[in-house]
């Protein structure tokens, strides 16, 4: 992942739809696994969520 720290800083959210953010995360398969390299791009956007928790 290319982020610099410049579109961190100044980045801001757009409004978006707590129903449609339900829709999205309730989309997999009840069995459904991530592979590796998806649960580690999911750990860094947790990561960067966490971040903004803390400066905003």
């Amino acid at each position: 992942m290319k982020i610099h720290v410049e579109d961190l800083m100044l980045y801001h959210s757009a409004p978006s739809n707590l129903s449609e953010a339900m829709l999205y995360s309730q989309n997999a398969p009840m069995n459904h696994e991530m592979n590796d390299t998806a649960k580690k791009q999911y750990n860094v956007l947790l990561d960067i969520i966490d971040l903004c928790a803390i400066y905003y």
